[in-house]
């Protein structure tokens, strides 16, 4: 095993007048649940080790390289310096030496490390495919490991709904915000738009109502928005480019919008069209999904 504390992307300067934070061990749950508490320590111990790593910034520092043979493990820590919590997706990592020299370069998805809170450490190891590994040997005194100096940490954010009817019942309210707390995490300057329900009116109308989330920290004004709508086939019914009128979402918050088609047919009351289905993107009537 070659081990040795290697920093990623800090310079740590005592004259300085940066703001440096300290990170704390952040385990997932299932993680806390089977460490001992000398594992937890050991940990610790290793994440206080580590060089110091300033207010907002997303740092990976190694402990240790090991050839396993077909693979390379790099035993690191993710510290999160930024005042929110960060979920890391798809990241590319480097192993360098102190030319800066690429040793080792790979894509890793890193989802299953959940998120990352706030001020703190999660541990990771990173298994570097041969095939992506340039040199023989890694010498134990002349490596780092880093992310892609592009990479941009994803903050995700929660937006509350606006503008719903103040007439609204307690039982339908509930209902909104438990769709609205189950939709997936929405990154920061993000925009998502929803399908709440779909359903046919007693007119014959068509309603599909949406959620729209403004993840930015400004307003949004939507003027357009293609709408394709399939049955429980897949077939394509209708497909419009609607225009929306004074439809702004201000910042980090949600709002409903409903849509109208119209149709021929007459139903004696509401029914919801629970197998049908919203894509946001116009397509050929009558064509089916894949």
């Amino acid at each position: 095993m070659e081990k040795k504390m290697k920093e990623a992307n800090s310079k740590v300067n005592a004259n300085d007048d940066k703001l440096y934070v300290p990170t704390v061990l952040s385990l997932l749950e299932h993680d806390e649940n089977v460490m001992s508490d000398v594992q937890k320590e050991i940990l610790e111990e290793e994440i206080a080790e580590l060089p110091q790593i300033v207010e907002g910034q997303l740092n990976v520092a190694g402990v240790y390289v090991y050839d396993l043979g077909e693979k390379l493990e790099v035993k690191a820590y993710i510290r999160n310096g930024l005042s929110e919590k960060v979920i890391l997706r798809k990241v590319p990592f480097y192993i360098l030496n102190s030319k800066d020299e690429i040793l080792a370069q790979q894509m890793f998805n890193l989802e299953s490390l959940g998120e990352i809170p706030a001020h703190s450490a999660r541990p990771v190891k990173l298994y570097f495919e041969k095939q992506n590994v340039k040199v023989d040997t890694i010498a134990m005194d002349d490596w780092k490991v880093q992310f892609d100096s592009r990479l941009k940490a994803s903050k995700t954010v929660k937006t509350q709904y606006e503008d719903l009817p103040e007439d609204i019942d307690i039982e339908d309210k509930l209902v909104f915000d438990n769709f609205l707390n189950e939709l997936p995490e929405l990154n920061e300057g993000e925009v998502s738009v929803s399908t709440f329900s779909v359903g046919i009116q007693k007119g014959g109308n068509i309603l599909v109502t949406l959620v729209v989330r403004n993840g930015n920290n400004q307003s949004i004004n939507m003027e357009k928005i293609p709408v394709t709508l399939k049955d429980g086939n897949g077939t394509v019914v209708k497909s419009e480019l609607f225009e929306l009128k004074n439809f702004t979402v201000n910042a980090l918050k949600a709002r409903v919008c409903n849509l109208i088609f119209p149709t021929g047919v007459n139903v004696e009351e509401d029914v919801a069209l629970k197998d049908w289905s919203v894509s946001f993107r116009l397509e050929e009537l009558g064509s089916q999904s894949n």
